[in-house]
C-alpha cells in the first residue's frame, strides 16, 4: 500500500505511520493524517532470547531502546510511537491531547482486521 501511495496509484490508504515514514523522509510527496477520532496502534514486543550470543550487549541495547534517548531516536528516525508515559517527542501532526490512540486487544484486532480491510477496499475500489 505504501508503494502504491508513493507511485500515485491510490490517493489514500490505511497505513502504519512507520511504513511510510522512511519514504516521506526520502522526499516522497506524502502526508500522514492522525484523525482525532483515533488511530489504532500495532504494539510489538522486544526481548532477549535465551540463546543470545551476547546477552549483556543485548541488555544494553534494549535498555537504550527503552530510554528517553532511544525512544526519541525511534520516533524521529524510524517513525515509531512510544509507550512512555511522557513521550520525548511526537511525530508531526500527532497531538496526544487531540488524537485518541486505540490499543486493541489482540483477539479484537484479529477479528476486526478482515472486515475493515474489506470495507476499505469496497469503499475505495481497491483490490488486494
Amino acid at each position: 500500500m505504501s508503494d502504491a501511495l508513493v507511485r500515485g496509484e491510490v490517493g489514500m490508504g490505511p497505513i502504519l505511520y512507520n511504513a511510510v515514514f522512511a519514504k516521506q523522509k526520502d522526499g516522497a510527496p506524502l502526508k500522514m493524517i492522525f484523525p482525532p477520532e483515533g488511530v489504532p496502534v500495532n504494539p510489538y514486543a522486544s526481548g532477549i532470547p535465551k540463546t543470545a550470543a551476547h546477552p549483556n550487549a543485548a541488555k544494553l541495547f534494549l535498555n537504550w531502546c527503552l530510554s528517553k534517548e532511544g525512544q526519541t531516536f525511534m520516533i524521529k528516525e524510524l517513525g515509531n510511537l512510544t509507550t512512555l508515559k511522557e513521550a520525548p517527542v511526537y511525530p508531526e501532526g500527532f497531538d496526544p491531547k487531540v488524537v485518541k490512540v486505540w490499543v486493541p486487544k489482540f483477539d479484537d484486532y484479529v477479528k476486526l482486521h478482515g472486515p475493515w480491510v474489506a470495507e476499505w477496499d469496497k469503499t475505495f475500489g481497491y483490490r488486494q
